[in-house]
């Protein structure tokens, strides 16, 4: 089920929700000049970007399995870590499919620039997905991701986050951290970015110009 919110909600309600396989969604709409970024999720981005997915049984029970990993990194301080996760996933994951690579995150799919740079640009690295990799991968909020993770099925996705987590967070704090240009040994890279970026619309810019 859908539940309309008035933003963004605490760590832990969000995933409660999740957990009991109720998505939430903003009830506001966003300005006609900010087609394109908005850093709070509006009701197009929710509906339109997120709700179509969630009736691909696969990826619905993704999202249940990931806000049961949510509630759980409360426990261990890494929230910040499964936040990494649902952002190179559920907002900005591409896929492997028969007719080529697409999208299905839905913070790309709600932007028709960024939705042509993430397939197009030679910019950003796109690289396969890895789960630990991902949790240990920061990432931009402010412009055009510099790296995409790509997963070849939602089985995969699935596969990887039905477990047992509590190894892996506290396994975490003693790792590196990659910034979100690296490209780190043992990445199975698709495409290694040129990373020719600029900040708060320099990217726009270069989307719209492939």
């Amino acid at each position: 089920t859908v539940v309309t919110v008035p933003g963004l909600i605490p760590e832990r309600e969000f995933y409660e929700h999740l957990a009991n396989r109720r998505f939430v969604s903003g009830r506001f709409i966003r300005d006609g000049d900010k087609l394109d970024y908005l850093p709070e999720p509006d009701i197009f981005h929710d509906v339109f970007g997120h709700v179509p997915l969630l009736a691909q049984p696969v990826f619905a029970d993704y999202m249940q399995a990931y806000g049961k990993g949510g509630l759980r990194s409360l426990d261990f301080d890494t929230i910040s870590n499964m936040a990494r996760l649902y952002w190179y996933t559920v907002e900005f994951g591409l896929i492997n499919t028969p007719e080529g690579r697409r999208i299905y995150g839905a913070g790309i799919v709600s932007s028709r620039t960024e939705s042509i740079f993430s397939l197009e640009a030679q910019s950003p690295n796109r690289i396969h997905f890895d789960l630990e990799r991902i949790m240990r991968t920061d990432y931009r909020y402010d412009d055009f991701q510099q790296t995409y993770f790509v997963i070849d099925s939602y089985d995969e996705l699935m596969e990887a986050t039905y477990q047992d987590f509590a190894p892996l967070y506290e396994r975490l704090p003693h790792l590196s951290q990659y910034k979100p240009s690296d490209v780190a040994e043992g990445d199975k890279v698709y495409s290694r970015g040129s990373q020719e970026y600029a900040m708060n619309g320099g990217l726009i810019g270069h989307a719209e110009a492939v």
